[in-house]
């Protein structure tokens, strides 16, 4: 009787321990998925150059004031703004449709939380606004604030 209760119980526990893992498996799954869905931001880009003189040439040409160019892999892309509300982004797409500037939008996941907490004071401020200078003026604070705490 005694050894085939241990034996129950050394099963017992083999298959707890087994389930307890793979439970414990799929939700640490499912709590990396959701701090990526909560750091997604939303990246408005000019485009992508192959080389540096080319990317200054577009911003030139296009009379582009405030814009950041990153090199990403082999190529280098011009940021317009940045943001995470999707009402910011759509006001930001119309601001530089209006001033003649094709953009198209790249969703990425940032890490950096002091950036991202200075993003969150900024989205704030340009939802309140609706002056082209003052948006630009909180945009270049963005971009800067990217390239100090992200890119640096």
């Amino acid at each position: 009787m005694t050894k085939s209760f241990f034996i129950t119980m050394l099963v017992a526990i083999v298959i707890g321990s087994v389930l307890g893992n793979f439970l414990f498996e799929q939700y640490k799954l499912e709590s990396e998925t959701v701090v990526k869905e909560v750091n997604s931001t939303y990246f408005l880009m000019e485009g992508s150059y192959s080389t540096l003189e080319q990317a200054e040439k577009a911003v030139s040409d296009s009379n582009i004031e405030t814009y950041l160019i990153v090199k990403e892999d082999a190529n280098y892309i011009i940021y317009l703004s940045i943001t995470k509300d999707n009402n910011n982004l759509e006001k930001l797409e119309k601001l530089y449709k209006d001033l003649g500037i094709n953009s198209t939008i790249k969703k990425m996941s940032i890490e950096n939380e002091e950036f991202l907490a200075n993003l969150e004071q900024m989205d704030i401020l340009l939802n309140k606004t609706s002056s082209n200078d003052e948006i630009l003026a909180i945009n270049e604070v963005v971009l800067a604030n990217y390239q100090e705490f992200v890119l640096e």
